[in-house]
């Protein structure tokens, strides 16, 4: 049963999940940025093991988000609410932008690859983060103008 304070939780909750969809994104990018900026040579120090193990983490957990909608700490009828029919098109409008932009990188790399040398594991991790940043981003604008 749906009770007027599930509904403002839900309602909050959805504003905040918003926000937060945009705000992972940005760090998501920045930490991308870094990346490549300074991408390990080969993996033969502790910190880079580190570093590519937190991004493999990181991406983990924000493909889970999107995939779910997030927000697990809310109860049955709030998540419910929170993962109506909107934002279940919303998801899936995210996703299917994510999953263009990722091919697009992988076809811009192929054709990169052909050009210059390209290594495997930078390859894979601009493919990946490509769609997960425009998934990401798409998501927080869909979710955040359906709350304007």
């Amino acid at each position: 049963m749906t009770t007027p304070r599930d509904i403002e939780i839900a309602e909050r909750a959805g504003r905040k999940r918003a926000r937060m969809a945009l705000a992972l994104a940005s760090i998501f990018l920045l930490q991308q940025a870094a990346f490549m900026v300074s991408p390990p040579p080969d993996l033969a120090r502790t910190v880079d093991h580190v570093k590519v193990g937190a991004w493999v983490f990181l991406s983990v957990i924000l493909l889970t988000f999107l995939w779910t909608g997030g927000m697990w700490r809310y109860r049955g009828a709030v998540r419910a609410l929170l993962n109506d029919d909107g934002v279940r098109a919303n998801r899936a409008d995210a996703m299917s932008l994510g999953f263009l932009f990722a091919m697009t990188a992988a076809l811009l790399l192929y054709v990169l690859a052909r050009i210059s040398d390209v290594g495997l594991h930078e390859a894979i991790h601009l493919i990946v983060s490509s769609g997960i940043v425009a998934a990401l981003l798409r998501f927080g604008f869909l979710e955040r103008r359906g709350f304007d």
